[in-house]
């Protein structure tokens, strides 16, 4: 029962770590004068994703996600067709419902593994892990869990169905009679050839000593522990300049190019940096997050304060950026843009 309570608490807690709210707060300076008219760029590292990569692998993550939701749908729905249509001999529960052939030898100790199955909401674990394999389906880990989770609510079925009927070997023989029998996957199989030599196994087994369920115990320090560790790698504490080995500047959706043609467009189309296109240009300074978000917009230098907001409001409204990486860490980034109208010779 521990180990089952282990599997499904340290699969949730995967989940939970990258959502623990952490404030990085790492000084990067990346000089970078940028002009709607003669654009310089200076101290940019180079970029670690190309573009074209990360969307296919975007959609490659997707069709996955996609293709394991269908393949979940077309085995419930085969689930319940055997659940209306049950084949010979068959065994097995799913949720609250449970089949099981009345002419089949023993049945009373199948009819009570099944149960057991049943009560303890076995299915709930096997559906809480197709989801996560769903989400994280490129991850071999998952398969790991779900083979070890249905392993252990056999074990625990077993145990119980013996200790009721207080027969080891009428039961184990049940067991090796019933091997070749097949069910459909995602259900409580009575029969899983695959375990039938650990679980044959684990019958004569006694329960685990004070000194082996002491590991849980110290589980829960080292669990912490890494937590934290997971914390302080979204958080180093250190300074870096882009360019340097092992910096990655922040990309904005595009490249640089795209950038140049936003702010570009969303200047041009200002009327307020029409109407003082001759006085100069704006200095603004902002953040790129660990999320890519822009924020922390501020002005650094103005030749007019109604300048001010216009160019706070067009940083602000960047789309959002791939985050910079120190030495394969995510970190947030500071950039200084120089924001300013030039008519052209012909306007």
């Amino acid at each position: 029962m521990l180990n089952r309570i282990f599997l499904l608490g340290l699969a949730a807690l995967s989940f939970c770590i990258p959502a623990i709210p952490v404030n990085p707060h790492l000084p990067v300076s990346i000089p970078l004068d940028l002009e709607i008219r003669g654009e310089t760029l200076s101290q940019v590292a180079p970029q670690m994703w190309n573009d074209h990569i990360t969307y296919w692998l975007k959609w490659t993550y997707f069709a996955g996600v996609f293709f394991k939701l269908g393949w979940l749908i077309i085995r419930l729905l085969y689930i319940r067709n055997k659940i209306k249509k049950p084949a010979h001999n068959a065994a097995f529960s799913f949720f609250k419902y449970k089949v099981i052939d009345r002419n089949a030898a023993n049945f009373e100790m199948i009819d009570y593994h099944e149960d057991v199955h049943i009560r303890q909401w076995h299915s709930l674990d096997i559906l809480f892990f197709e989801i996560v394999a769903i989400v994280a389906w490129f991850n071999p880990v998952v398969y790991f869990y779900q083979r070890s989770i249905k392993r252990t609510h056999e074990f625990l079925a077993d145990r119980e169905t013996v200790r009721h009927f207080g027969n080891y070997y009428q039961y184990a023989s049940l067991i090796l009679n019933r091997s070749l029998q097949y069910s459909p996957e995602m259900t409580n199989a009575f029969s899983d050839k695959h375990l039938l030599k650990q679980r044959i196994a684990m019958l004569g087994r006694n329960n685990a000593s004070k000194a082996n369920l002491a590991k849980y115990v110290f589980l829960i320090p080292v669990l912490l522990c890494l937590t934290s560790f997971s914390a302080l790698y979204k958080n180093p504490a250190a300074t870096a300049e882009m360019g340097q080995k092992g910096s990655v500047a922040p990309a904005f959706p595009g490249g640089l190019h795209a950038f140049l043609g936003y702010l570009s467009k969303e200047v041009s189309q200002s009327d307020i940096f029409k109407a003082h296109h001759d006085q100069g240009k704006v200095l603004v300074s902002f953040v790129v997050d660990t999320d890519g978000n822009v924020v922390s917009p501020q002005i650094m230098d103005s030749p007019n304060a109604n300048l001010n907001s216009e160019a706070i409001r067009i940083i602000r409204n960047s789309p959002r950026w791939s985050p910079g990486l120190q030495d394969g860490q995510l970190v947030r980034v500071r950039y200084e843009i120089k924001l300013g109208y030039q008519l052209s010779s012909t306007n």
